[in-house]
């Protein structure tokens, strides 16, 4: 097959002689499945679906590896770049069809994925969230909001059905189920987006004195100013006051932080249970509480990576594989296993566009990063 290769790879770049291009076609009528594969890998189609891909790529964050290389690129002379170009995307090709092709190779012997469980099926075509959001009231009455609802209009329904009245109001449960995403305005005007697999517990109407809401999962709040009502927001263990402004809170509880970065204005953090000093983060600071042992950890950050999730990107900066597959299964609800745990701690850096269907997703991480996703019964699989 390493013939193969180099015959295809010389065919790209148009350095075929008549010999070896005899040779190339001569293989190319063995089989159905080498002549459908020659189709494929020289089909103008096929290639620009292949630089589709490669665009959807945000340039200006690439992976350090993809950076090299282009680097090295641009000094070679612009008559030779579009062939490179040409062969890249015919290595790619070739190199994705020599690990997933089932069946023999050209010696006889099984292919080495064709031992693996997880290379039975092909990765579905997962779809990204949408807007939707389930209320429900202390009573345990539900209302189901989609891209058309509003958090108002499901109150009004509560009310009407007779679940609240206008005098004893309950605490509402606004859940935001994995593969959705959705945006709310409180009473006083402060807005709330909640990412996937989130929960947003708060009155329906605010007390006099004081605005108080608790989070799960990841939250973006854009505080309205209120100087005598101060605004609360409990995560976890901690306990965040703020003095109008806007930052993101990230509280998995699969994770052992509580992550809260601040894009404008001022909050301050302080323990659930007052033991200690309020700690007060200024913008472009991130907070990371530890679960375990109740301490607070400072580091700089740039807030439009952390909040890309509400402006329709994933921005990845030297985030784990771990951390990732989290965001991707929450976005596109499905199930994942790493086939090496090592995987988990290998770092990216890059960005994939959020409303992408899930086969564009993965393919940038895997030409990133040198991985591989396969599927079986429904869960991903992770591999070199």
């Amino acid at each position: 097959m390493n013939r193969i290769s180099e015959l295809l790879l010389k065919r790209a770049t148009g350095s075929l002689t008549t010999a070896e291009t005899a040779e190339l076609e001569a293989w190319a009528a063995e089989s159905d499945a080498n002549r459908e594969l020659y189709a494929r890998l020289t089909s103008p189609d096929e290639l620009k679906r292949t630089l589709d891909v490669w665009q959807m790529v945000d340039t200006s964050r690439p992976c350090a590896a993809a950076q090299r290389v282009v680097n090295a690129m641009l000094l070679r002379r612009k008559a030779r770049l579009a062939g490179y170009a040409a062969a890249a995307i015919a290595v790619i090709a070739i190199g994705w069809w020599a690990v997933t092709a089932p069946g023999t190779q050209a010696d006889g012997t099984e292919g080495l994925m064709a031992d693996s469980p997880a290379a039975a099926d092909t990765v579905p075509d997962f779809r990204p969230g949408v807007t939707r959001a389930l209320i429900t009231d202390a009573s345990g009455h539900k209302v189901v909001l989609s891209a058309s609802d509003t958090v108002m209009v499901a109150s009004e329904y509560l009310l009407a059905s007779g679940t609240e009245t206008a005098d004893k109001v309950e605490d509402l449960c606004l859940d935001v189920p994995r593969g959705s995403e959705f945006k709310l305005q409180l009473e006083d005007g402060t807005e709330v987006w909640l990412n996937s697999d989130s929960r947003l517990y708060y009155p329906r109407t605010f007390s006099t004195d004081e605005r108080r809401v608790r989070v799960t999962g990841e939250a973006y709040f854009s505080v309205a100013t209120d100087s005598l009502r101060p605004f609360y927001v409990e995560a976890a263990s901690q306990e965040i006051r703020v003095y109008g402004t806007t930052f993101n809170v990230r509280n998995y509880s699969e994770e052992p932080n509580v992550y809260t970065t601040l894009e404008e204005g001022c909050i301050a953090l302080r323990r659930a249970d007052n033991i200690g000093g309020d700690v007060f983060l200024s913008p472009g600071h991130q907070a990371s509480f530890s679960l375990a042992d109740s301490k607070v950890r400072m580091s700089v950050v740039d807030p439009e990576v952390v909040t890309s999730w509400r402006k329709g990107r994933f921005v990845f900066e030297n985030q784990t594989l771990l951390r990732i597959m989290q965001d991707l299964s929450r976005w596109y609800d499905f199930e994942y296993t790493f086939a090496d745990p090592a995987l988990e701690r290998e770092e990216f850096m890059g960005s994939i566009p959020r409303y992408a269907d899930f086969t564009t997703a993965i393919a940038i991480l895997e030409k990133c990063g040198g991985i591989r996703f396969t599927v079986q019964d429904g869960r991903v699989f992770i591999s070199n």
